[in-house]
């Protein structure tokens, strides 16, 4: 079993654990504690980047020695290439559905996951909340989040079509755990597609697998309109 993922609770770490999950491969999984709120020194000691995920592959069938990686988007594309026989992924060869399922793919941490970012940060630095930067960067999240409410409007499945792709394997995350950090909520009018696609999401076995294994059974993942910040987050803040 060369194939170790380290996921740290409550982070974007879940994406690789689900996507393993769904290509039904065989891996370790190694779990870091935050210390008290950012990655602890056992990640930091595996990458220079000190963030969660991190993949090893020892020895990687590509360069026959052995591999870490970090960066979400990056041990995706590893894992499905040199592990998952190019499964959950489009290419030119899948016709009209490659463009939308590369842009979607990209969406998620070039630009949905900052604008969550950016929203977060300026709660979390007790910034007013009618301030203008505060104003934007809640007007920003909305406008990306109607693209993605309306991307599924479309496909009523999936956001590169009607199948299960790494673009939503990517994209969950910020619709779901995320909130936790940064409690926004979802209108059952204007965002119903989104409150769909995140129960379809939330039936599948693989993801529930992959979110018991990496939060424990008794977790529940924010697949409804509301969310709570976590007690980790409340801790923090005193």
């Amino acid at each position: 079993m060369p194939l170790t993922l380290h996921h740290m609770g409550l982070s974007q770490s879940e994406r690789i654990i689900w996507l393993a999950e769904e290509l039904g491969l065989d891996y370790k999984l190694v779990h870091h504690k935050r210390d008290p709120l950012f990655a602890p020194k056992s990640i930091k000691d595996l990458h220079p980047a000190g963030t969660a995920p991190v993949m090893e592959d020892d020895p990687s069938p590509v360069t026959q020695s052995r591999v870490v990686l970090a960066e979400s988007g990056a041990i995706v594309d590893y894992i499905i290439a040199v592990h998952g026989k190019g499964q959950l992924a489009q290419t030119p060869q899948d016709g009209v559905a490659y463009p939308s399922y590369l842009e979607w793919y990209h969406f998620a941490n070039g630009s949905l996951q900052p604008a969550m970012l950016r929203l977060f940060s300026s709660r979390m630095s007790g910034a007013d909340p009618n301030s203008p930067t505060v104003a934007m960067n809640a007007k920003k999240w909305e406008h990306l989040l109607s693209m993605v409410e309306n991307r599924l409007a479309e496909t009523g499945a999936y956001l590169a079509g009607d199948k299960l792709t790494a673009a939503d394997v990517m994209t969950v995350f910020t619709l779901t755990t995320m909130r936790g950090f940064c409690p926004v909520e979802f209108d059952t009018k204007n965002h119903a597609s989104v409150l769909a696609y995140l129960k379809r999401i939330g039936e599948r076995p693989a993801y529930r697998k992959a979110m018991e294994l990496c939060e424990g059974k008794d977790f529940v993942p924010i697949l409804g309109p509301k969310a709570e910040l976590f007690p980790l987050l409340k801790a923090f803040n005193k």
